[in-house]
């Protein structure tokens, strides 16, 4: 394990009057055998008084407690820079590395890889992938010039490729960056970092957070615009001349209940030229077909934001309404809970119809479905209703015509497909549930792709480290291939000749990796036999 770096000489501690009450509630939580509670108090002390001793030390003991063994090493890293001559911090600190590295040690075991060349089964499918090209962190030593071992590929969580098929955009989560391939080569061109100074203020917009939102008074001294982002999905609008990447939440953010940001990309200069307000948790983002909004998913507010994008300029563009769809409070009695997890009907996918009229949200958590969004040609976006479609989807995709709705419930291992026309009236109506057909595709699928035609849909299957095809009209699985765990993310080349596909990982295990598939259609065999669920 590498040896934690020197920190920078510290500023001068501000000392402010809540420090004492979060310390002591922290270590009162911790007496109580409440550490995921400890380690909110404790970060709230360090928000507002970087460098506490008192709280870095008690942030440690509670990620120790929880077996959080990175977390802790980092407190108690930080706290023993801070004081060398500690002897039994050195010692907590040494017992938490060695457990850290054994815990690396059998995850490393529990890692799927695939060779580059390995092909889809079975070989006679109608369609078959292979891996062509990768780029990867988990091994220096590789057997194949196509793959690449690359430091900034670091729980990559989604891909956008460009509406010219030239650019690949990656978001790694945790490298709190956006790594710009050359998709057609493929070689890496340059890499975008989402850590904002005090001096990059003219990104933000001046005033309040948008849609209602406010901070709360546990703020970093340089004020809330001062932060990392954590990049999760992407979206192009204007052509492919703006890339959005919404933000998991501020890194001072630890309970994800403070408003997030997203960012505006210009993608042929590669440079941030906007940073702009949303909700808590804001996780995915879908541009209307008519150019006209982007919707924001708040996973952690049970909203979706609506964002004015008709200008050409990024400086013009403004809220536009905000739709509530859940409880925007967290539970009662769950003060220091993490609203990641407590997210209520957790909003993830967004699938707009052909015309603009309606946006389609995917509920992940609570009583799961689909929510209905009227979009009126003037007037605010305004819901309609939930209706019960593929359990808890996470991710929705709409055919070419706008004729199907395609849902990839986790909860359910399938891919459900039911008519976008049915959902809509039926929301309006009222309506519990439509007729659906679906197909078990395996464990806890995440997102989909549809190749242009909408002959097959593409989906990944984070459980099982695979990806599966399947064939939308006779809703049944077409081939398979393994992919690296844990896989999550993906995008189509415009073409159709190319599927990347990202594994971001599971607490540290798998991972790490970028995978690029070239597809290929075949003639099927006489005979041909679906592949069976893994």
């Amino acid at each position: 394990m590498a040896p934690i770096a020197a920190p920078v000489a510290a500023a001068p501690l501000r000392k402010d009057v809540r420090v004492p009450g979060f310390i002591e509630a922290g270590r009162l939580a911790l007496r109580r055998g409440r550490p995921a509670a400890a380690i909110g108090q404790f970060h709230r002390c360090l928000v507002i008084e970087p460098g506490n001793t008192a709280c870095l030390d008690g942030k440690g003991r509670a990620h120790a407690a929880l077996r959080q063994w990175e977390d802790a090493v980092t407190a108690w890293g930080e706290l023993a820079a801070l004081s060398p001559e500690d002897k039994p911090l050195a010692q907590r600190l040494a017992a938490a590395r060695r457990s850290w590295d054994a815990h690396n040690r059998r995850r490393a075991k529990a890692a799927s890889r695939f060779p580059i060349g390995t092909l889809s089964t079975p070989e006679d499918a109608p369609l078959r992938l292979r891996l062509a090209a990768r780029f990867q962190r988990y091994s220096t030593s590789t057997l194949n010039a196509a793959d690449v071992y690359d430091t900034e590929i670091d729980s990559p969580k989604s891909v956008v490729i460009s509406t010219d098929g030239a650019t690949a955009f990656v978001n790694s989560l945790e490298g709190r960056r956006t790594v710009i391939y050359d998709a057609r080569l493929p070689g890496k061109l340059a890499s975008v970092r989402h850590n904002f100074s005090a001096g990059q203020a003219d990104l933000f917009p001046a005033g309040e957070p948008w849609f209602g939102y406010k901070f709360s008074a546990d703020l970093p001294p340089e004020g809330p615009n001062v932060f990392s982002g954590k990049p999760v999905e992407g979206e192009l609008s204007h052509g492919g001349r703006y890339l959005w990447i919404p933000y998991y939440r501020r890194d001072f953010d630890l309970d994800g209940t403070q408003p997030s940001a997203l960012a505006v990309m210009d993608t042929g200069s590669r440079k941030i030229l906007r940073v702009l307000p949303a909700g808590p948790i804001a996780k995915n983002v879908a541009a209307s077909p008519d150019g006209r909004y982007m919707a924001v998913a708040h996973w952690g507010g049970n909203t979706v934001g609506f964002i004015d994008i008709s200008s050409s300029e990024p400086a013009a563009f403004a809220p536009a309404g905000l739709v509530i769809i859940g409880s925007t409070q967290p539970p009662s009695g769950s003060e220091g809970m993490d609203r990641d997890r407590e997210c209520g009907l957790c909003l993830r996918g967004l699938a707009w119809s052909v015309d603009s009229r309606t946006l389609f949200v995917g509920c992940m958590g609570g009583a799961g479905g689909v929510a209905v969004i009227d979009v009126p040609g003037s007037g605010a976006p305004l819901l309609s209703g939930r209706v019960k479609v593929g359990g808890n989807p996470r991710d929705l995709a709409i055919s070419e015509d706008g004729r199907w709705l395609y849902a990839a419930s986790g909860a359910a291992g399938a891919v459900i497909k039911t008519e976008a026309e049915a959902v809509r009236k039926a929301a309006a109506g009222n309506g519990a549930s439509v007729a659906v057909s679906s197909v078990s595709v395996g464990g806890a699928p995440r997102s989909m792709r549809l190749l242009p035609g909408g002959k097959w849909i593409f989906v990944a299957l984070n459980a099982d480290s695979q990806v599966a095809v399947v064939d939308t009209e006779k809703m049944l699985v077409t081939a398979r291939v393994g992919a690296d765990s844990f896989p999550v993310g993906m995008d189509l080349t415009p073409d159709g000749r190319y599927l990347w596909v990202t594994s971001q990982g599971i607490n540290g295990a798998g991972g790490n990796s970028v995978q690029i598939f070239e597809i290929s259609a075949l003639p099927a065999a006489q005979g041909y036999r679906m592949p069976p669920l893994p």
